[in-house]
């Protein structure tokens, strides 16, 4: 982490509103359709460009500035979603992905003040997927207390980054999951050699009956492949990359395409 992040720093853009929210969108790797976003929170800076996730999300953790920090995000996203609803009717996105900490899921009121918010943007649960890191531990008690009381509004679980924690696999028995995420880094330039993972992962999913989504995709041949292997989902640059709100709304003002640029020959059934 950059010495330049500090607690004071973080506080201080949190109480000010410094941070931004983009969104990443989804793709159904059969039809070529964008079928959900991700919020990515960024943290703009005036002495650099862009401050990055991986530089201040763990001191967020430590600190405990996580929990405003995900209440934050959370009712920017989800307000959001509420105006490209309104605006867009049907073709607004459907189902918005956020990011949340295992920290808030410790807090047992967390699951009420999403549905407050909920209520306040007239959203239905089932348009929300919430989700957390599989290499941060959910601990027994509160947390799956949490977790379950999310789905009871209708919101989907994702465990984000699966395939690089040390989570027993009685963590997707235990946790109400509904989603896993395979990490990036089974899905980069040495995609071949990591294929027998992904094939695993593929293979579990379809066996507990979960949704799989493969992040990170940057070519064809890497979409190709997922595809063959199973892998209906995937989001990544050779999608598109993460973009503002401003940016998503004038793509669906205007029509435009969302399908890669480069898609393979027959890589799409339609589209």
């Amino acid at each position: 982490m950059q010495s330049f992040v500090t607690e004071t720093a973080l506080r201080g853009a949190i109480r000010n509103d410094e941070f931004i929210v983009h969104y990443q969108p989804v793709f159904d790797l059969v039809t070529s359709q964008m079928v959900g976003l991700e919020a990515l929170v960024r943290w703009p800076h005036s002495a650099f460009p862009m401050i990055r996730p991986d530089q201040f999300i763990p001191l967020a953790e430590r600190t405990g500035l996580i929990l405003p920090l995900t209440q934050w995000v959370l009712r920017t996203a989800f307000g959001q979603l509420a105006t490209w609803t309104a605006r867009h009717g049907d073709d607004a996105p459907r189902i918005l992905n956020v990011n949340i900490s295992a920290r808030d899921l410790r807090e047992p009121d967390f699951a009420a003040g999403v549905a407050a918010l909920l209520r306040e943007f007239d959203l239905p649960g089932d348009r929300i997927t919430l989700e957390v890191t599989e290499t941060t531990a959910l601990e027994p008690g509160q947390s799956i207390t949490t977790l379950h009381e999310l789905r009871a509004l209708g919101i989907r679980v994702s465990l984000d980054d699966f395939g690089t924690g040390n989570s027993p696999l009685t963590l997707l028995h235990d946790c109400p999951v509904d989603e896993i995420k395979l990490d990036r880094s089974f899905t980069q330039s040495d995609v071949v050699g990591r294929t027998p993972i992904a094939a695993v992962v593929i293979h579990l999913a379809e066996a507990l009956g979960l949704h799989a989504v493969a992040e990170g995709v940057e070519t064809r041949e890497q979409a190709e492949q997922l595809l063959a292997l199973g892998y209906l989902a995937a989001q990544g640059y050779h999608f598109a990359r993460p973009m503002s709100a401003a940016r998503l709304s004038e793509v669906i003002d205007r029509g435009e395409s969302m399908t890669p640029a480069d898609p393979a020959p027959g890589l799409y059934a339609a589209g």
